[in-house]
């Protein structure tokens, strides 16, 4: 028997075998089965042909749907449109994606036509978006992923969600594990406090000439924050609901707090505490005449929103409530940090756009 022969001879005999055995070898012309399944932190279930190329996020609250894409390095490649991001001190999206200038910018009140004019495999927005804008998008037949981002909790299972779209779960567990050593070490020492100050934290606003003061519901990222830092948030058995409480100088008098931190997404937030603590009537609180008033950081956005920063605002309110307790807490080298490891940002970039912003 030829040489030759025997190779092909044993290569049928191997075929013949597997097809017996129920099997099917697979051809050049068959591709295995790239779908992927995600069920998103809502529930939302959503089957991809493949991890998507086209990527658009779009719809208010934008920027912390944003800021937890980039945070993946492949974003910038598959990110195609953008949604608003500028909440009036400058674009991060732009600082953070290096192919911003070739993105289809997307207005925050962008409707179904705009997004699917993107020609998107993908769409992530806000969970709360669903309704009235997701929906919608989906009867077009284009998947939409829904992003809680509102409690640690869920921030770390919308992490895992990215994961999966980006192809990249290690990082998403990088990430995971960042924020949950960050937590840990603030409430590693809170725990452990037999006593609290009572701490009140104010979102300050000023529509139309009217001004306000408001607190957040129980459940709220803000409250949340206090906790963790190792304060007791004087407001939280007072509200109800889930939004912004307003409440009158009367009520923050009868709580009259031992600190009390602001907050302002419209104004210059050190500003408005500089006015509030040389009023008359202010000058009354315990906590103005101990100096423990003071302005929430914002560089891009403010620290105390749903957004990626909220690590942050939980160390700086750590510091600022229990100075002694976390005296070894260097915010500077904190933030830094956060930006090189979570955004990729070289300090050159870091010392223009972001310390330059907090005035550090």
């Amino acid at each position: 028997m030829s040489k030759k022969i025997v190779p092909v001879l044993i290569m049928i005999f191997i075929l013949s075998a597997a097809l017996f055995a129920g099997g099917r070898p697979e051809s050049s012309g068959t591709k295995s089965d790239t779908r992927i399944q995600i069920t998103d932190s809502t529930g939302n279930e959503v089957v991809l042909k493949k991890h998507p190329d086209r990527i658009v996020f779009a719809g208010r609250a934008s920027i912390m749907v944003a800021d937890a894409l980039y945070m993946f390095s492949e974003a910038s490649q598959r990110v195609v449109g953008v949604g608003a991001t500028n909440q009036g001190r400058g674009n991060f999206t732009k600082i953070i994606d290096a192919d911003y200038s070739g993105k289809i910018l997307l207005g925050r009140n962008a409707g179904v036509e705009q997004i699917a004019a993107a020609k998107p495999d993908l769409v992530i927005m806000k969970n709360y978006l669903k309704r009235n804008l997701g929906n919608p998008v989906s009867e077009l037949g284009i998947p939409v992923i829904y992003l809680s981002l509102e409690t640690p909790e869920l921030y770390e299972k919308d992490f895992k969600v990215l994961g999966q779209v980006f192809n990249d779960p290690r990082r998403a567990e990088q990430i995971v594990s960042y924020y949950r050593t960050m937590s840990s070490s603030i409430t590693s020492r809170t725990d452990k406090l037999s006593s609290r100050p009572k701490v009140l934290f104010l979102y300050h606003s000023a529509r139309d000439g009217e001004v306000a003061f408001n607190v957040p519901p129980k459940n709220w990222l803000q409250t949340r924050m206090v906790e963790m830092a190792g304060g007791d948030p004087v407001w939280i058995h007072e509200t109800a609901g889930n939004g912004w409480v307003k409440v009158n100088f009367e009520q923050i008098a009868a709580w009259n707090p031992d600190q009390i931190y602001v907050t302002a997404y419209k104004q210059n937030v050190k500003e408005v505490v500089a006015s509030l603590v040389s009023s008359t009537r202010w000058k009354k609180l315990k906590a103005v005449q101990n100096k423990k008033v003071a302005a929430i950081p914002v560089d891009f956005y403010s620290w105390d929103q749903p957004d990626s920063r909220w690590i942050l605002g939980a160390a700086w309110l750590a510091k600022e409530i229990h100075p002694v307790l976390f005296k070894d807490f260097d915010n500077k080298k904190i933030t830094r940090n956060f930006y090189k490891e979570l955004y990729f940002m070289k300090d050159t970039v870091y010392n223009k756009e972001i310390k330059t912003r907090l005035g550090w």
